[in-house]
């Protein structure tokens, strides 16, 4: 019966300014897997319930953890929901049941009104924006719409007022990016992404799972969910959400065509997973033929939690020799390099770096992508000492003796570290 199943209940939903706090019930077998009994979200604009009606407000709560109801096959219990979303929501479970077919989604979620909203359209789209590759590429490709440029932080714990440095360092970037391109910004902070426990998480369902709570349910759903809100609020009816995988890649993750596609609300409201028939390389390359076209600098971040790139990480490493492909100069794209470039990858490639990329072979993805671009276009590269060094390195043998090495030396810690998990 389903009065004998796990729960969580919201309670009440409650806004001052423009800050709403959803505070709910969580019974006795589920709450191992929460930190908190208080979901929050803060928006730029004046956000309350004498504009937003409730059944709208409560979608991010809803997005946010119903994922979590299916997979302990658990209720929630919510006052009301949006109809359009309501009924969207059997076809997002679907799409994620086909992602993990080896692994049931039951659980289910009884509102007590399902209410019907009509949005009214005022402007065309919202393009959610983190500052990186995938998102510029997204915005390149919708700039013509005049988009609202909307950026989710969802790392905070208690208060947005917290040292956040990360946080509020992209957004002041994002902002001076929006003026530069005269572009209307909005932001979100919330404390989505420290609600549930990962570490109790992984202990418990990850393994037979296949990933992890944020990666394989949580990033798209409270990002989308979150815009949605924000979406009534300027009457946008359309969300763009750049892809991460590529047509062909074997990767799946919480963010993917076939499930952010299915997000509905307010009747005409609909969600667009953007440029997935595109490599990364391939948006690259449109970011950097866009600066090469228009002269201006155009600063890139793909350091998640660094305030600048920090030059040396996969990520930085991996972006930097796919504008070197494209025969992009760094330093128009955030990339400030003040020593020689073939001494920088050196020093970035050495044996205790390449420990911790997740490059275990040539095979994949992204870095192939980057060798077919270099060769492609060899003759108009600059950086020829760079180029021809990457060309010829074996990640196989590198990564192989790196590991090996790290192993020996770090033995005993590690034993350690596995027997006190």
């Amino acid at each position: 019966m389903l009065c004998n199943k796990e729960s969580v209940f919201l309670k009440s939903v409650e806004t001052h300014n423009n800050k709403v706090e959803f505070f709910f019930d969580i019974s006795d077998g589920l709450k191992k897997y929460f930190k908190t009994d208080c979901f929050f979200i803060e928006y730029s604009e004046d956000i309350t319930l004498d504009n937003i009606p409730k059944s709208i407000l409560t979608i991010p709560f809803v997005a946010s953890l119903l994922p979590l109801m299916w997979l302990t096959d658990s209720i929630m219990w919510i006052p009301e929901i949006d109809e359009t979303f309501y009924h969207s929501l059997s076809r997002i479970k679907a799409a994620y049941q086909e992602i993990y077919d080896y692994y049931p989604l039951k659980g289910s979620l009884i509102p007590a009104y399902i209410i019907k909203n009509n949005l009214s359209p005022q402007r065309e789209s919202l393009c959610l924006f983190s500052g990186g590759v995938d998102a510029h590429t997204t915005y390149l490709r919708h700039s013509n719409e005049n988009p609202l440029l909307f950026n989710v932080q969802g790392w905070y714990e208690n208060s947005t007022r917290e040292l956040n440095a990360v946080a509020e360092k992209d957004l002041n970037d994002i902002l001076g990016f929006s003026n530069a391109q005269n572009r209307d910004f909005s932001f979100a902070k919330s404390n989505f992404a420290n609600i549930v426990d990962a570490s109790v998480f992984s202990k418990t369902i990850k393994k037979r799972l296949k990933d992890s709570w944020w990666h394989g349910f949580q990033h798209s759903m409270a990002f989308i969910s979150i815009a949605i809100v924000a979406c009534y609020f300027y009457g946008i009816k359309n969300i763009y959400i750049a892809s991460s995988f590529a047509l062909g890649d074997k990767g799946r993750c919480a963010s993917y065509p076939t499930t952010d596609s299915e997000f509905a609300f307010a009747k005409i409201g609909t969600v667009v997973h953007d440029g997935f028939e595109l490599s990364r390389q391939d948006k690259v390359q449109i970011i950097v033929e866009h600066q090469r076209k228009t002269g201006k600098p155009y600063p890139l971040k793909v350091c998640t939690f660094e305030e600048e790139n920090c030059l040396i990480c996969e990520k930085c490493v991996r972006t930097m020799l796919a504008i070197i492909a494209e025969n992009g100069d760094l330093n128009n794209f955030g990339f400030n390099i003040t020593t020689p470039l073939y001494s920088h990858f050196d020093e970035a490639f050495n044996e205790q770096n390449i420990v911790f990329f997740n490059v275990n072979g040539e095979s994949k993805k992204h870095w192939p992508y980057i060798k077919k671009r270099m060769l492609k276009n060899y003759d108009l590269i600059k950086e020829k000492q760079v180029v021809d060094w990457f060309l010829n390195y074996d990640f196989n043998k590198a990564r192989k003796k790196a590991l090996n090495n790290y192993y020996r030396k770090n033995f005993f810690k590690i034993i350690k570290r596995k027997l006190t998990k």
